[in-house]
């Protein structure tokens, strides 16, 4: 049936700008009020995976990290910082060993290379002239000095090579020289070019003075002995076979350690994230709802089964977390070897190539393989905020010291002076990523805050649109069916 003619509608449709205006402020107030809720979650999460992770799992992890890295290098080994053990410079390692002939340059009775050295250089009335002074003297006075000595060579790469080719070096005769004892013991390990105008035992006098020593002569035998040094040192090839095989050593222990840091980190954050959540729900839900006391046990059972399904289902992201962290694990191990080969780094150097590695590799990655539905503005956009947390994160390195140190101070809480270092730490670069990341959606370098709330704002209206036709013709149609 038809309407009947007497029913005139009327509708205003003209709206000002200044009601255009207030609607949109409104939309766009709804938009900041939606992202300050998620502004709060992520506050809470970001404080929550510091702890965890870089100032929790990270501190333990950390607890391994040496000075200088976990390779040696020959710049760190000149300053004495070595990585391992037997890396480390002892003398007994060059003249007790036995060298390619089965010889050492000690050993006992006349049968060792010094001995027979020395027996070679004697003349039929048992001296022999001393290479550094010219002076004949009594060969019952004298010892063979290693002219570039043992400590320097190691120093230079020696630590490298295997026991054969470090005594091959120690009983090499091109690099021993006979002199007076005491001589030998004033050079010691120095430098042969550096002793002879050093002053030693408080004396006014130099070495060359005090022991008549001839320049010359020095610097003769010094020559020859570098050039016998070089020939014994490691090769390129010695080289990239020991950093190779040490850094694809190192660098696998190091990815898997960074690697179950992230991994296991994730599970703890989603841990206690669910944890929050179900008491949270508990509480809306009311206390009778959560916690009567003839359901206690039930409605636990229920919760933990809730928080170990959450936990069950992000094994995938778990993987990812690992496989991401080894990654960086192994190339920060990598970096931190290459800068140490040119200036020592220390503990917290390390620690703080670790971590920031594995937010630029994070930021690299987003770059590079953005999500499904990303625009690259979008990916620059949040590759810009892991580059920011993974700032924030190293300035927590740098102040945790400093944290620890003011926490020990109270002799009360120095017991608990470790956890609280890292639940402080972790709570401040939390806050700190929290808010660079707020700051860097205002900035809005991309304008991907902008377009977001545009799509936003587009999003209610066209809802709000489609709301009021759906009204319009539920009331045509009860009109109709009305007549």
């Amino acid at each position: 049936m038809e309407l009947d003619a007497k029913y005139e509608f009327e509708f205003n449709v003209e709206v000002s700008d200044e009601e255009i205006q207030q609607h949109l402020t409104v939309l766009e107030n709804e938009f900041n009020d939606e992202r300050f809720r998620l502004l709060l979650t992520s506050c809470r999460n970001e404080v929550l995976s510091a702890v965890v992770g870089p100032f929790g799992l990270g501190g333990i992890v950390s607890s391994g990290d040496k000075n200088g890295g976990n390779v040696t290098t020959i710049h760190n080994a000149k300053e004495k910082v070595y990585a391992r053990e037997q890396d480390e410079y002892k003398r007994e390692d060059y003249t007790r060993a036995k060298n390619s002939e089965g010889k050492s340059f000690e050993g006992s009775g006349k049968s060792s290379v010094g001995s027979e050295f020395t027996r070679s250089q004697l003349d039929r009335k048992q001296n022999l002239v001393d290479v550094y002074t010219g002076r004949t003297e009594r060969g019952s006075d004298t010892s063979p000095d290693h002219v570039v000595s043992i400590s320097e060579f190691h120093k230079d790469g020696g630590f490298m090579l295997e026991s054969e080719r470090k005594a091959d070096f120690t009983t090499d005769t091109n690099n021993l020289a006979s002199t007076r004892r005491e001589i030998n013991r004033s050079m010691n390990d120095h430098d042969k070019k550096e002793w002879v105008d050093s002053k030693q035992a408080k004396r006014e006098q130099t070495n060359e003075e005090f022991y008549e020593v001839d320049r010359q002569r020095v610097n003769d035998s010094y020559e020859k002995g570098k050039a016998t040094a070089k020939k014994h040192a490691p090769t390129e090839s010695d080289k990239v076979k020991y950093y190779s095989g040490l850094m694809a050593a190192t660098g696998a222990h190091e990815g898997a350690k960074m690697g179950t840091q992230q991994a296991l980190g994730l599970v703890l954050c989603e841990f206690f994230k669910a944890i929050f959540d179900e008491i949270q729900d508990i509480y809306a839900k009311g206390y009778s709802a959560g916690f009567d006391d003839k359901r206690f046990f039930l409605v636990m059972k229920e919760r933990l089964s809730h928080i170990a399904r959450r936990i069950a289902a992000k094994w995938k992201v778990a993987c990812v977390a690992f496989r991401d962290g080894f990654i960086s694990g192994f190339l920060s191990n990598l970096v931190t070897v290459i800068i140490n080969m040119f200036v020592r780094t220390g503990k917290r150097i390390v620690r703080v190539i670790r971590e920031g590695f594995y937010s630029l590799l994070k930021a690299i990655k987003m770059l590079c393989f953005p999500p499904e539905g990303m625009t690259i503005a979008q990916a620059a956009h949040e590759a810009s905020k892991l580059i920011a947390a993974g700032l924030a994160v190293i300035g927590g390195i740098a102040v945790e010291q400093h944290i620890d140190n003011m926490i020990k101070a109270a002799p009360w809480l120095e017991p608990f002076a470790d956890i609280l270092t890292a639940v402080l730490t972790g709570v401040l670069t939390g806050l700190a990523t929290t808010f660079i990341a707020y700051a860097i959606d205002k900035i809005d370098i991309f304008k991907v805050n902008t377009h977001e709330k545009h799509e936003f704002v587009m999003g209610r209206l066209e809802t709000s649109l489609d709301k009021m036709f759906a009204e319009g013709d539920a009331l045509v149609s009860e009109l109709a069916y009305s007549y």
